[in-house]
Parts: C-alpha cells; sequence; structure tokens
C-alpha cells in the first residue's frame, strides 16, 4: 500500500519546490498526507467534472498542474461550482496535489519536454529557471518550426506574427503564459522566434513591431496538455503497478473551435 505523503515526497523530488515562482500555491492541496491510494487520476486542470471522474474510478487522489486553490479563498460551500467541487472531492476521500511553476521550470519538466520534442537544444534560461533559449536545427524555417508545432502538439490552427519564410536559428520557449518581462528577454537574448501563450495585446504589438523577432502562439492548453504524459511516466518509473493511473478524459480546453458546435 502506498501512502500519499510517498506519492508527494517523489514528486517534490523530481520536481523540487524551489523551481516554483514566487506567486505560486504548490503542494498538497486537498487531504491527509498519511492516505493510502490506490489509483490517482492525471490532469492538467482540476474541476468538478474531474472530481466526478475521479469518484467514478474509485480514485484517492487527483494529481493537477495548475493548483485548485490559488486565491484566497473565504468558504467553501456547494452553492459554487468551486465550493461543490471541493465538497465533492472531501466527502469521497479525495486528495488533491499540485505541482505547477516546478513542473514548468525543473529539469525534464514541461519546458524541457516542449523544447525536446521541438528538437531545440536549450542552453540558458529566460529568467531564473523559467524558459529555455534554445538553437534550432540548422536549416530550420518558419514554415518548418510551425508544422512541426502542429504535429507534435495536434493542433489544427497556429498563429504568429509571421509574414514571411525565414530561417530559424535562436528560439525562446515559455510554455503556459509567457507574458510580462519575458518577451523583451527573448529580444534582449536575440531570439529570432519566441514560442509562448496568453501574451496581452500591448506585447504582441511589441513583438510584431520588433523586425528581429516573431512570436508564435501556443495556447496555453496546447502547451500544457503533455503534463499528464509526464506525470505518468514519473509515476509508473517509481511506483510501477502499486499505482494505478488514468489520464482525465473529462478535461477539455476551454477554447473550442466554433465550427465543432453542433
Amino acid at each position: 500500500m502506498i501512502k500519499l505523503c510517498e506519492i508527494t515526497d517523489y514528486l517534490e523530488k523530481e520536481f523540487p519546490p524551489e523551481y516554483k515562482e514566487d506567486f505560486d500555491n504548490i503542494g498538497l492541496l486537498v487531504g491527509r498526507r498519511d492516505r493510502n491510494i490506490t489509483k490517482a487520476v492525471l490532469c492538467l486542470d482540476a474541476n468538478k467534472n474531474v472530481v466526478k471522474e475521479a469518484i467514478s474510478l474509485g480514485a484517492e487522489l487527483i494529481i493537477t498542474h495548475h493548483p485548485v486553490i490559488f486565491n484566497p479563498v473565504k468558504k467553501v460551500t456547494d452553492e459554487t461550482d468551486f465550493g461543490e467541487m471541493l465538497v465533492s472531492a472531501l466527502e469521497n476521500g479525495i486528495s488533491i496535489y499540485s505541482a505547477h511553476t516546478n513542473l514548468d521550470s525543473a529539469p525534464g519538466g514541461i519546458t524541457d519536454t516542449v523544447c525536446n520534442k521541438l528538437n531545440l537544444t536549450p542552453f540558458g534560461n529566460l529568467e531564473g529557471a523559467l524558459g529555455r533559449i534554445c538553437n534550432a536545427p540548422v536549416g530550420t524555417t518558419a514554415k518548418i518550426l510551425c508544422a512541426k508545432i502542429k504535429k507534435e502538439f495536434n493542433i489544427e490552427t497556429l498563429y504568429s506574427t509571421f509574414s514571411e519564410d525565414r530561417e530559424i536559428k535562436t528560439v525562446a520557449v515559455c510554455n503556459g503564459g509567457g507574458g510580462g518581462e519575458l518577451p523583451e528577454i527573448a529580444m534582449k537574448l536575440g531570439a529570432d522566434v519566441y514560442i509562448s501563450g496568453d501574451l496581452k495585446h500591448h506585447e504582441l504589438g511589441m513583438m510584431k513591431a520588433n523586425d528581429n523577432i516573431d512570436f508564435i502562439e501556443m495556447r496555453h492548453f496546447d502547451s500544457e496538455k503533455i503534463v499528464t504524459g509526464i506525470l505518468e511516466n514519473k509515476l509508473n518509473e517509481k511506483f510501477g503497478d502499486k499505482l494505478e493511473l488514468h489520464i482525465s478524459q473529462a478535461e477539455v480546453s476551454p477554447l473550442l473551435d466554433t465550427d465543432k458546435i453542433s
């Protein structure tokens, strides 16, 4: 029998908390550390549908990337979807654990996995441990890079500031939200392209106005949905068949293609 603390201690060894950003809220957010765990659901976001899924599977643990509790919580009741989710989890003995920016930035985490899938070779970070600055394979062009992203991350539509096909030598990568100071840092580091998501309009405009760098938007969900595979591989390496793992089938991107509306 595996204790929850064994799982959390292992994940924090693989993705150390010191890699998290100061604003973040990671770790065990719901539950008891001495709880026996036989089944776990892995997801990007814990929501009421994922909790229902965990209940139906008989899982005692949900491991999520984005923290289920991020901002201060004043009450937990069934009057809201958020409250109902937590109440249902507690009533059914389901613990919830989050590995967020530490899993982004730690070696072998999401950012490194994105770079690896795109055949990019990191040679430095954008800020602290956050993001990577990489060399692209010789002969990489804008069209080749965009096609590679679409294929590796199963993205039908990709947006960028490119206006022509050109050679790409240096690429900056920050999965998830990549605004704030990061676009300017990518520029200063000499990146030909910055791959990220969730930029504000003025940040996009700043990058479009700079002739030396282009931006490729991998939306937040698309760039981080690989987290479940990363967690599955790590947990299988340690616990094998002692821990039954389920990648959530209940969560989808919050943004849907309107052509698919029935």
